[in-house]
């Protein structure tokens, strides 16, 4: 799931995206599912590091595809996701058609350059972040609990 999360991204945006917006897309598609089902979508442990949602695994998934369905470019101290040259923005991702509203309102919301600051803060008052940012220092690699943010829903709508 992991790998279709990722090229439906970055084909959607066109190769348009950076990768920490990129980690935070499929740190939202995982909060939000478990948000609403209580199930993820991929099977990462997403990590609390640097004041970020991450896991090593999105770095392995990006370097087994890099030159083919994406093309990571480093500018700086910022690495674009870009199309690669097998990637084939035509075809159809198989994804549910709900679960691709749920992708695709995340990307319409940040994928802008104009929001990615926004993206950033949104993404660290999210419960697991806040969770996190309160009793640990950026340089660990603490496991966050994307459950916090249905516990949240529930307490909200007092069941």
């Amino acid at each position: 799931m992991l790998e279709q999360l990722i090229k439906y991204f970055v084909y959607k945006t066109k190769g348009h995206i950076t990768k920490t917006q990129l980690v935070n897309f499929l740190y939202l598609a995982d909060l939000y599912t478990v948000k609403w089902t209580g199930k993820q979508l991929t099977e990462l442990n997403w990590c609390y590091y640097r004041h970020s949602p991450w896991h090593e695994d999105i770095d392995t998934a990006l370097s087994q595809m890099d030159g083919k369905e994406i093309a990571q470019e480093a500018e700086g101290r910022i690495t674009f996701i870009r199309l690669g040259i097998e990637a084939d923005i035509t075809t159809d991702i198989n994804l549910p058609l709900g679960l691709k509203l749920m992708l695709d309102n995340i990307r319409r919301e940040w994928a802008s350059a104009a929001k990615f600051e926004q993206l950033l803060d949104y993404v660290q008052n999210t419960a697991p972040m806040l969770e996190m940012r309160q009793i640990h220092k950026a340089e660990e690699k603490i496991k966050l609990n994307l459950n916090a943010e249905r516990e949240k829903l529930v307490s909200e709508l007092g069941l």
